[in-house]
């Protein structure tokens, strides 16, 4: 569906926040108020693209639940991670120099060479030598739902990227339904091999698709973290309040939205492969080290 200014004030079903009401529409992206979300601590409005695939008419117009809710836009909450990146005189510049001060032996350090850093790479290994090359394919070709899903089950538990909440929704999702881990191994096999818009809409469907059974699983972790442990070079995990700091620092624009989306990913895609080259100077090797980089360095005022 195409969400145009005529929209505004018209109901929309989406596939995991249900029911919501279109407050404003200013292409290429509308805010849309959905009850559901009401206790979220992001507030029950989000920010989607006009054409998001998982939006589609309601059935329902007249609903009491959205008769109170004006529209138009509400006023934008300022971002904590550009408050805070903007108080730092030079940006990355300055988190690089206070990395290199604190890690002395840099990305060799053992201070930063943590448990999760070698857990990461575990995690990696796990992905490769269950699904890398043809085996990935041949195990969804075998209908092997209950394998797919142990392993990937195990690969969020495996690292500190998706919170603990998300990891939950995940486990409780693939018990409830071990089809889905199939369809989401299915999903994000082609958009590893060669990511775009299109195969990057089919993963955010497959991972939509796992029962949520209210927990968090439409996430940008969520969506991520399988591109990233099947190739780190390539890849990043889109951890938001830690790509958001950075994209501050370093004055990007990720056209961010707190739903994952190919633009705002292809976008944190970019800036990771900048950042990369930057540290490589460093002994940088992949999206592990520079996701560490961003964790390590989100402190700094």
């Amino acid at each position: 569906m195409l969400l145009t200014p005529k929209d505004v004030g018209a109901l929309v079903e989406h596939t995991v926040w249900q029911r919501g009401k279109v407050l404003d529409v200013n292409p290429p992206y509308a805010i849309i108020h959905f009850i559901s979300l009401a206790d979220s601590p992001q507030g029950p409005e989000r920010k989607l693209r006009e054409d998001a695939p998982q939006i589609t008419r309601s059935k329902v117009q007249s609903d009491p639940d959205f008769d109170a809710i004006g529209t138009g836009a509400s006023k934008p909450k300022k971002s904590k991670a550009k408050a805070k990146a903007k108080g730092l005189a030079n940006h990355l510049d300055e988190a690089i120099v206070w990395f290199e001060k604190t890690y002395p032996k840099k990305f060799e350090d053992e201070k930063f060479v943590d448990a999760d850093m070698r857990n990461k790479r575990a995690a990696h290994d796990v992905y490769v030598a269950n699904f890398g090359g043809k085996k990935g394919p041949a195990m969804v070709d075998a209908g092997k739902h209950g394998e797919i899903a142990d392993v990937i089950d195990a690969l969020f538990r495996a690292t500190n990227i998706p919170s603990t909440f998300e990891v939950k929704a995940v486990h409780k999702g693939l018990k409830k339904n071990e089809d889905a881990g199939t369809h989401i191994l299915e999903a994000a096999i082609p958009f590893i091999e060669k990511p775009d818009s299109a195969k990057f809409a089919h993963l955010f469907e497959a991972v939509a698709q796992l029962p949520a059974d209210g927990g968090k699983v439409l996430t940008w972790p969520n969506v991520t973290l399988l591109p990233f442990l099947a190739n780190p070079k390539k890849f990043m995990a889109l951890k938001p309040s830690n790509t958001e700091l950075m994209a501050a620092r370093m004055n990007f624009d990720l056209r961010y939205s707190t739903t994952p989306n190919w633009p705002t990913y292809e976008a944190t895609l970019r800036m990771s492969s900048f950042l990369l080259e930057r540290l490589a100077l460093l002994g940088a090797k992949d999206m592990i080290d520079v996701q560490a980089f961003m964790w390590v360095t989100r402190d700094l005022t």
